[in-house]
């Protein structure tokens, strides 16, 4: 298995992103900074809005879906194939979790303004489950492909999040709490891959 470059130090800075942006997300009232990053990134033009929608579906459970039957048919990893789904599961039960443990508002509790261009802006926002499943699903990406291709995979698990503040749905932290455990869950998940292929190269062989 191709192996992520800097594993450990990817962890601990998706690790401060994770309590960083939760200090913020618990913050009462919300920082005037988070809230007027917001608006100026959700004034982009409809344009911008529709442009980013399609790119958008890639932190829905569709996504690593697609990326493992991907890695089936191009890399015929079976292996990396089926973890990249349960990962991108784990990624969104996992951040419906922390929705519920932190109880954070969407942006149009604090912001009335706000243009709403998805659903009806209610719920919970932190952390964005869209932006976890987009990372989670990035990193193990990566992990298939050449290194080459990791700035477009990371590219576009960023334009998710930032797609999810232009339809009007979440606040920056709520990003960057997603990304973060996105990217923590896919790291906790490659070694147990990886200890999973070891052991299956090493199994005894039959004799006939």
């Amino acid at each position: 298995m191709r192996d992520l470059d800097h594993r450990v130090a990817i962890a601990v800075v998706a690790g401060i992103g994770l309590v960083a942006s939760y200090l913020v997300a618990i913050q009462d009232p919300v920082p005037s900074w988070e809230l007027s990053l917001a608006e100026w990134i959700n004034d982009a033009p409809g344009a911008v809005a529709t442009a980013l929608y399609p790119v958008m579906q890639f932190g829905t459970l569709g996504g690593p879906v697609l990326v493992a039957a991907a890695i089936a048919i191009f890399r015929r990893d079976w292996l990396l194939s089926a973890a990249t789904v349960v990962v991108g599961l784990a990624a969104w039960f996992a951040a419906k979790g922390v929705k519920r443990l932190v109880e954070r508002d969407r942006p149009a509790t604090y912001l009335p303004e706000i243009v709403i261009r998805e659903g009806d802006g209610t719920g919970l926002g932190y952390v964005s489950g869209h932006s976890a499943v987009a990372a989670a699903t990035a990193v193990m990406a990566m992990a298939a492909l050449p290194p080459r291709w990791r700035p477009v995979l990371a590219a576009v698990a960023f334009l998710v999040g930032i797609a999810r503040v232009v339809h009007g749905v979440h606040l920056p932290a709520d990003l960057v709490g997603g990304w973060s455990l996105g990217v923590l869950i896919a790291l906790g998940a490659l070694p147990i891959v990886d200890r999973i292929r070891s052991a299956g190269d090493h199994s005894p062989v039959e004799r006939s």
